[in-house]
């Protein structure tokens, strides 16, 4: 798919699917390195009656994440979209379990900064680590909600058309963030991970976690010009920036 048309789906839609951005073999990798994550650092939360499992910042588990920051083909779609005047506002991975209900549908986007016409403020990028499907909770999403001027469904409205839409692991959802959404039930035996890329522009460029909190010095020193750029690290790690969250709040605030 071209940045094109995927940011042509986008704006009409809301969302676009770009299939398997990065092979089986290589989400299979990546999700053993999660599970080991978050053995070590995850942390339970819960928003809007849903609980999951959170690896927070996961650029700093190594290249290969990293690499995801400023991945070819979906830095495409979202630099067609907002321009390349970006931060990352955060990547962290997101992990519904058996039995974790329906998130309530939200936007990610607070009603100050939202536009119902022109280009959005936040972009996400999901990245698809196991195949989503309806049944293992593949997030649901309202199309055209991006153009409603409220972060939430009105009370007492009806909402007869949401989606959930399906990739193999390794692709990757990318959808507006004030589209009205939510994670999936998951009805499956098995977990079902997700890293959520937020990407901000316009009045919304402060960090929801700040990565340079996470990065060491030597993650630093492999990273590329433009990765550094994306997470305002062009002068290296120890500078606070910004941010919506930090960790002796993780446990208390929502990170999708």
């Amino acid at each position: 798919m071209t940045p094109q048309q995927a940011a042509f789906e986008l704006d009409l839609f809301g969302y676009t699917v770009l299939p398997s951005v990065i092979s089986q073999g290589e989400a299979e990798d990546l999700a053993r390195q999660i599970d080991e994550a978050d053995a070590r650092i995850g942390v339970d939360y819960s928003y809007d009656e849903a609980f999951a499992r959170l690896v927070p910042c996961v650029p700093a588990l190594g290249a290969e994440f990293m690499a995801l920051v400023d991945h070819p083909q979906v830095l495409a779609v979202i630099e067609q979209v907002l321009g390349e005047d970006l931060v990352l506002g955060s990547m962290n991975c997101r992990i519904v379990r058996p039995g974790d209900p329906d998130q309530g549908l939200h936007s990610d986007i607070p009603a100050v900064h939202r536009r119902t016409v022109g280009a959005p403020v936040m972009l996400q990028a999901v990245w698809m680590i196991d195949g989503f499907t309806a049944d293992n909770g593949a997030t649901r999403i309202v199309p055209g909600s991006h153009r409603h001027p409220e972060a939430y469904p009105p009370q007492g409205m009806a909402l007869p058309l949401t989606v959930q839409p399906e990739g193999p692991a390794g692709s990757v959802m990318i959808f507006n963030g004030q589209c009205w959404h939510g994670g999936g039930a998951n009805r499956s035996q098995q977990r079902r991970r997700a890293i959520f890329g937020h990407y901000r522009v316009g009045a919304w460029m402060r960090f929801q976690t700040d990565p340079g909190l996470f990065i060491s010095e030597e993650h630093w020193a492999q990273m590329s010009p433009r990765q550094r750029e994306l997470m305002r690290m062009e002068h290296g790690t120890g500078q606070k920036n910004a941010a919506d969250y930090y960790p002796d709040q993780m446990r208390a605030k929502r990170y999708d």
